[in-house]
């Protein structure tokens, strides 16, 4: 069998709606929509390439039982807008495609644009199903990594 691990396109899932049982606070997944789809990729090298090329603060600090000067290296804060740009560009990069979206006022066709990723995500429904989709196709690729790892 022939895997294509740098496949940076995504893979497409089926859009199921979701609800919050109030009794036992669980997600309630429905029925697969037909001709609702999204294309979604795996957005670890995009934090992997952003966390590298963060900038770094590095403080000397002394250790009050050694009293060793030891070197501590951490990230520099980020602002809220920073945060808000740097969250947005994660789901741009996460979201490839959108198939089957109509929006309900004009009744177009929701393109696959940054602003309307980042709508879509604004709704709950949308943000659980992207959370689930994530997940599995992070099951997948550790599956997938020690399924080869063994056969090696």
């Amino acid at each position: 069998m022939f895997v294509d691990l740098e496949s940076s396109q995504g893979e497409w899932f089926t859009f199921r709606m979701s609800t919050i049982d109030q009794a036992t606070g669980e997600i309630v997944w429905g029925e697969p929509r037909d001709g609702v789809r999204v294309c979604i990729r795996s957005w670890k090298p995009f934090f992997e390439e952003l966390i590298g090329a963060r900038e770094q603060i590095v403080e000397w600090k002394i250790n009050p039982k050694t009293r060793q000067n030891e070197r501590h290296v951490y990230p520099k804060d980020l602002t809220p807008e920073e945060k808000r740009q740097e969250r947005g560009d994660a789901i741009d990069f996460a979201i490839t495609g959108l198939e089957g979206w109509g929006d309900k006022k004009t009744r177009k066709p929701i393109e696959c644009t940054r602003e309307n990723k980042l709508a879509l995500m604004a709704k709950d429904f949308f943000d659980r199903f992207f959370v689930d989709c994530i997940q599995t196709i992070d099951t997948k690729t550790v599956e997938l990594k020690e399924g080869l790892e063994k056969n090696s």
